[in-house]
């Protein structure tokens, strides 16, 4: 398996300067019966959920691709509400392709989410993007408000 990564641990010691962390996980040459399994795919969002110790806000949602709006392009697409944010996730069979966000305001190691998906749905190829969402919110807010002062 190839992985590719333009990504940081956002598990850094110190302060926490963001107001969330999101890991976008490209996913290339998975099993084609992998990315039409509902049941798969709901047990993956339940189960992510469970080995990053984050708090379902309710069970996952998952939904198969409408064959009659997207003829010949299988597929599901589904999404776990959690307290510290969400989990969602994006398949296309035709083209063995799986894509999933993980966003978080608790961090979390990049890595053992990306080792984590290898191991559920086994691609050839991982491409990894990590993004800091609300860099710097806390000092942006107070600034926002003493200039209102």
């Amino acid at each position: 398996m190839e992985t590719m990564t333009q990504t940081e641990t956002c598990c850094d010691k110190g302060e926490q300067t963001s107001w969330g962390f999101q890991l976008v996980l490209d996913c290339f040459g998975c099993d084609e019966e992998t990315c039409c399994d509902l049941d798969r795919g709901y047990e993956f969002l339940d189960q992510i959920c469970i080995h990053l110790k984050m708090t379902k806000q309710t069970q996952p949602y998952i939904f198969k691709t409408c064959e009659t709006a997207f003829p010949g392009k299988p597929g599901y697409s589904g999404w776990v509400p959690i307290i510290e944010s969400g989990i969602q996730i994006h398949t296309s069979a035709n083209n063995r392709f799986i894509s999933i966000d993980v966003y978080s305001c608790k961090p979390f190691s990049n890595e053992d989410v990306t080792e984590f998906v290898q191991r559920w749905f086994q691609p050839k190829k991982i491409e990894t993007c990590f993004i800091h969402r609300g860099k710097d919110i806390m000092e942006k807010r107070f600034r926002t408000e003493e200039a209102a002062a």
